[in-house]
C-alpha cells in the first residue's frame, strides 16, 4: 500500500503537509495522513476511519461530542465534525463495501450498527483489523455489494463527465429502468441520492485530476463538471467539511502509493 514518494503539490491542511497514500476510485479506497484540521458538519458516502498518529481528536455528531479519541469509525452518510487541531491523524475512507466492512469489524468486536464507533484507548488492535479489511478490498476479495444496475451506474458516474439531466437520460437507458425506479434503487442501495452521488463523483474526479494529471485546481474542477469555483467550493464544504480556501493553500501534499483509477 505504501510506495515511494513521487511528487509534491499544493493541497490541503492549513497547518502542515498532507501525505496521500492511496486515491483509488475504482476500488473505493482513499487513504491519507494530515495534521491540524478542523471541519464543519459534513457527510459523504464512504465509511471513514480516523486513527491518531499522535495526540487526540474529537468527533461531533448530531447526538453529541466525543472528545479525547485515538480511534473512530464514522458510517457512510453520517453527519459529523472532526477536530484535530493538535493531532496528526491517518484517515482511510472506504466506499461500496459497507456490509463487508461492518461484518469484518463485527468479528473484531467493533460494532458499527449505531453508525459510528469511538475508542479513546490505544487503537493498535483496531488498526490491524482495518489494515486487513483494506488489504482484502485492494486484492479483490470483496466485490461491491450493490445491485448490478447500481454498480453499472456508479461505474458510469465515476468515468464520465455529465450534467444531471444528461446523466439521468443516459443511466435510464443503460439500466433499462425508469427515472423513478432507478432513483429509488440507487438510494436504497447506497443511502444517497443520484444527484448527490454525482457531486461526490465530480469531487473525486477533480482531486484525481489534480493529483494524477498535473492540472491546476481550476482546470481540474471545470473539466470534472463543476460550473465554477463557487459551485465546487459549496460541494467540497458539504461533503468534506472544509472550504477549499483552507484546504488548498501554501502547504504541500506528499503523494505516494496508488492514485489512479
Amino acid at each position: 500500500m505504501w510506495a515511494n514518494e513521487t511528487r509534491f503539490e499544493q493541497m490541503f491542511s492549513r497547518s502542515g503537509k498532507m501525505k496521500v497514500f492511496e486515491f483509488n476510485i475504482g476500488k473505493g479506497i482513499y487513504s491519507f495522513e494530515l495534521e491540524g484540521i478542523e471541519t464543519e458538519f459534513h457527510s459523504h458516502p464512504a465509511i471513514e476511519v480516523i486513527l491518531a498518529e499522535n495526540g487526540e481528536f474529537s468527533i461531533a455528531t448530531e447526538k453529541g461530542v466525543h472528545p479525547n479519541l485515538n480511534f473512530a469509525i464514522i458510517g457512510a452518510n453520517l453527519k459529523h465534525k472532526l477536530s484535530a487541531l493538535n493531532c496528526a491523524i491517518k484517515i482511510i475512507m472506504v466506499e461500496h463495501h459497507n456490509s463487508f466492512v461492518v461484518s469484518c469489524l463485527s468479528q473484531a468486536s467493533i460494532d458499527l450498527h449505531k453508525g459510528y464507533f469511538f475508542d479513546p484507548t490505544d487503537y493498535k488492535r483496531s488498526s490491524n483489523v482495518i489494515n486487513s479489511l483494506v488489504h482484502s478490498i485492494q486484492n479483490g476479495h470483496a466485490a461491491p455489494e450493490y445491485d448490478e444496475r447500481v454498480r453499472n451506474t456508479i461505474d458510469f458516474l465515476n468515468t464520465h463527465d455529465l450534467e444531471y439531466g444528461q446523466m439521468l437520460q443516459t443511466l435510464c437507458a443503460i439500466s433499462n429502468l425508469s427515472e423513478s425506479r432507478l432513483s429509488h434503487l440507487f438510494k436504497s442501495n447506497t443511502g444517497i441520492s443520484l444527484k448527490r452521488y454525482l457531486i461526490w463523483a465530480k469531487l473525486k474526479a477533480t482531486i484525481r485530476r489534480f493529483l494524477n494529471d498535473h492540472d491546476d485546481l481550476f482546470t481540474a474542477l471545470l473539466t470534472s463538471g463543476f460550473y465554477d469555483q463557487p459551485h465546487f467550493s459549496r460541494s467540497f464544504r458539504s461533503m468534506l467539511g472544509v472550504k477549499p480556501s483552507k484546504a488548498y493553500n501554501s502547504r504541500f501534499v506528499q503523494v505516494s502509493g496508488t492514485r489512479n483509477q
